[in-house]
């Protein structure tokens, strides 16, 4: 899969809104971080702790709404037989991101011309702690959350719900992320679409969309 797409390939219609995932795009994150801390406080090894709360359905929950932060919380503390508490490992939940380099002054000057929408599977105290360390997604107009919303990429229903909220019709808008399954889906309800892969690549694609960026680098 790749990001290229030729003059071609592109829509004519002047691009009115930018969708932005968040994790893997503006800010980077390792889940093993958290599952390597945690071995401190479990008897379990690393991946065991890492597929307990990736790879069973149960972050999926908590990035849904389904599960509030203490149940989630509850559930893996007896699960891994973790002998932190909750204020503990909500800081090493947190403490995985970093803001991707050139991608504040890329959204500083795209936040002047264009109406800025994010779009992320994620849960409360993930959100929340991004949106306190990087003032930067401040620049957008709306964020739409899975936790919020009850749904999740690549359900076509979210998809529509950003596009509701940048205020213009699905083909004005032009939607970044890195996971391609999730650029298929946004483009199956009439995005364009952009694979992320770095931000240089990624100012590149822009201008074939008639987005240009490149003064500001």
């Amino acid at each position: 899969m790749h990001s290229r797409r030729s003059r071609a390939d592109v829509s004519t219609e002047s691009v009115q809104a930018i969708i932005f995932d968040l994790g893997k795009v503006i800010v980077d994150f390792d889940h093993h971080t958290i599952s390597k801390k945690l071995t401190h406080f479990s008897p379990y090894p690393e991946a065991a702790i890492f597929d307990a709360i990736f790879s069973s359905g149960l972050v999926q929950q908590f990035d849904c709404g389904q599960l509030q932060p203490e149940v989630f919380f509850a559930i893996l503390k007896q699960q891994l037989r973790l002998t932190l508490s909750l204020p503990e490992f909500q800081s090493f939940w947190n403490t995985i991101f970093s803001i991707k380099q050139g991608m504040i002054p890329l959204i500083d000057a795209l936040a002047t011309t264009y109406t800025l929408i994010g779009l992320s599977n994620t849960n409360v105290w993930h959100f929340t702690y991004c949106r306190e360390h990087f003032p930067v997604l401040d620049r957008f107009t709306a964020w739409i959350l899975s936790y919020e919303v009850g749904i999740s990429k690549p359900d076509p229903r979210i998809y529509r719900c950003a596009v509701e909220a940048a205020g213009v019709q699905p083909h004005q808008c032009l939607y970044i992320d890195d996971v391609y399954e999730f650029i298929v889906a946004g483009e199956s309800v009439g995005l364009q679409g952009i694979h992320f892969v770095s931000v240089a690549e990624l100012v590149h694609q822009l201008k074939n969309y008639g987005v240009s960026v490149s003064r500001f680098f």
